[in-house]
């Protein structure tokens, strides 16, 4: 089976490239077995991984560019996004360190990656790891895992968008930010992204998400010490926002 990340490096990332002499994350001698995850899985990639580190708001690749890596994100967060003609911007998906970024399938980019903070990402040589999937059904097990999880968060997302006022959407964002950091164990979310980006990615303007974060902040369901940190004060009246749209 051949399967692919839709995630090339743009030619901005040929100047950030450096050779990545990364340590295993298993002896190497040790083969890999179905209950190896998947980054232990790509440790055996590291010889041929690169390090490219990019600034923050700089473009990691565009729609449209040429599918020829997999991106393994190491720090920081980046957003996938789609922008209209207009101005208009969709932000699909926001990838956090440990994530995989892209797509699978499909020879070019269905999005573009923009660094949110400063990043640093390792990129595997896509037909390396096409040739891996095909030979070692434990990693191709992993990969359809990690697929599935990512079809569950993206139909998730569509009920959010599609069901939703705004409240609710912010609410179902902050418990699966919350998740994804494990923060719903210390009750602190932190934020990289802004109030734009949050709004672009639940469909809102900035103003609304503005309103949204007050409104929760009145009523003592949240706190907000800064702009890049939420306090969950009453995570179950949060939950009984989002309603079934949470992962938990």
């Amino acid at each position: 089976m051949s399967v692919s990340f839709n995630t090339a490096c743009h030619d901005t990332a040929a100047r950030h490239s450096t050779a990545f002499p990364v340590t295993a994350l298993r002896p190497v001698n040790q083969p890999a077995t179905s209950a190896a995850s998947l980054p232990e899985h790509l440790a055996r990639l590291r010889d041929l991984g690169t390090v490219q580190r990019f600034s923050r708001n700089e473009p990691i690749f565009h729609e449209g560019d040429a599918a020829r890596h997999i991106l393994q994100i190491v720090s920081g967060t980046v957003r996938l996004c789609r922008h209209m003609p207009d101005g208009r911007r969709h932000v699909a998906e926001f990838v956090l360190a440990g994530d995989l970024c892209g797509v699978f399938g499909g020879a070019t980019q269905s999005f573009t990656a923009e660094a949110v903070t400063d990043v640093i990402v390792i990129a595997y040589p896509r037909a390396q790891f096409d040739r891996m999937s095909e030979s070692d059904p434990a990693f191709r097990a992993k990969v359809l895992s990690h697929l599935s999880t990512h079809l569950l968060s993206v139909q998730m997302h569509s009920f959010v968008l599609g069901c939703q006022n705004a409240r609710e959407r912010l609410a179902s964002f902050i418990l699966h930010l919350a998740e994804r950091t494990g923060a719903s164990r210390t009750g602190r979310v932190e934020l990289a992204m802004g109030r734009q980006d949050i709004a672009d990615h639940l469909g809102l303007t900035i103003e609304t998400i503005c309103r949204a974060i007050t409104a929760l902040k009145k009523e003592r369901v949240l706190d907000v010490p800064n702009t890049h940190q939420i306090v969950l004060r009453n995570v179950d009246a949060l939950s009984d926002l989002a309603g079934a749209a949470s992962l938990n």
